[in-house]
């Protein structure tokens, strides 16, 4: 799994995850992206699904806690690139609307 973070506007970071996104990957993930978070203050994280092989339960349980650190500050959270799978995944758990996703913005797959 490879992970990059990159602020591609003020305030504005940009993640890209090539891998796996599990119960492997997801605890390195999550202490690199929480440390941006609390250290650097972005008002918009957006996470790029595109290369992103597959997904469980502990990469989802990974994003609420991200969107419920972002949410109270004012900072927002954005999915992109999501496969249907993917986007199958947050549908089953009732987490579509929270994460703002919509039929448009995934990629057909």
């Amino acid at each position: 799994m490879k992970l990059s973070m990159e602020e591609y506007r003020r305030g504005q970071l940009q993640v890209k995850i090539d891998g796996s996104l599990d119960m492997d990957s997801v605890p390195d993930v999550r202490k690199r992206l929480l440390r941006y978070v609390r250290t650097q203050n972005p008002v918009r994280v957006e996470i790029d699904f595109s290369r992103i092989g597959s997904i469980d339960t502990s990469a989802v349980a990974m994003l609420v806690e991200l969107l419920r650190i972002l949410s109270p500050r004012g900072q927002s959270l954005h999915l992109s690139g999501l496969r249907e799978d993917q986007l199958r995944l947050f549908t089953l758990a009732r987490l579509s609307q929270a994460f703002g996703l919509h039929h448009e913005e995934r990629e057909s797959g």
